[in-house]
């Protein structure tokens, strides 16, 4: 059988899941809510700005997580955004579900292994001790 026709099977399968067909249903409630779309429209702007924000290098404040914190909050009440955002959660861990199938049945190995913090500790120092030997005119 062909690889792509399986893949197709697997996404026809995700697409009958129950976790699909509920993250389908509450998308179609939401927008039938004008404000509620509106609501978390506004809180996935200010959510991708914090995220642009910590990207560029500026440093994100306390106070605006917070307030991102309390406005996913007040989200929360909503019962529309809710189910949606109860519906995301649980298609995501189905999708993880199916990645770590794949990733286990295909063992691939990592193409590096992440190392303790002892272990970076004297590369490091490498470095610092490598800069202290760089010749600098005037000196």
């Amino acid at each position: 059988m062909d690889i792509k026709e399986i893949a197709k099977q697997l996404a026809d399968a995700i697409v009958e899941s129950p976790e699909y067909q509920r993250l389908k249903q509450a998308r179609e409630q939401l927008e039938q809510h004008h404000a509620a779309k509106v609501m978390l429209r506004d809180f996935h702007k200010k959510q991708l700005n914090l995220q642009k924000q910590h990207l560029e290098g500026t440093p994100v404040t306390e106070s605006q997580v917070e307030e991102l914190s309390k406005l996913y909050e007040v989200l929360n009440i909503n019962p529309y955004i809710r189910d949606l955002f109860q519906a995301e959660m649980a298609f995501q861990k189905l999708m993880l579900d199916i990645q770590e199938v794949l990733g286990d049945a295909i063992d691939l190995e990592p193409l590096y292994e992440l190392e303790d913090e002892e272990e970076e500790k004297p590369a490091e120092d490498a470095i610092l001790k490598a800069s202290k030997k760089l010749w600098v005119p005037g000196n």
